[in-house]
């Protein structure tokens, strides 16, 4: 992965309904949400959610795909499961402690 779409992904996160939108969608898995569902869940608007939505796609953290009259949106897994690996690469490589003592918050 280069710093480039490294950097766009971070970025797209650096904001609490983005991330939001993130943790919701991977909740859903392959089902993935219509944003109607997302809207209630998040009491969010469409039009904000749009937006959203929009800059997470465009940062590869999601995909989009129709089915019927409906678009249905998914967490890229592959993609976020990447990022996690790109950032503890040298910590693997160079047996750092970051490893050993990591702590969830």
């Amino acid at each position: 992965m280069d710093y480039k779409t490294l950097v766009k992904a971070f970025s797209a996160l650096a904001q609490e309904s983005r991330v939001k939108i993130l943790k919701e969608l991977v909740k859903f898995g392959q089902e993935g949400l219509c944003p109607c569902n997302l809207v209630k869940k998040l009491d969010m608007t469409n039009s904000n959610l749009s937006f959203h939505l929009k800059e997470l796609g465009n940062a590869k953290l999601i995909r989009k795909e129709k089915q019927g009259k409906f678009i249905h949106y998914y967490a890229n897994c592959d993609f976020i499961k990447s990022l996690g690996d790109f950032l503890i690469d040298d910590c693997r490589k160079f047996n750092c402690s970051c490893q050993q003592g990591a702590k969830n918050d």
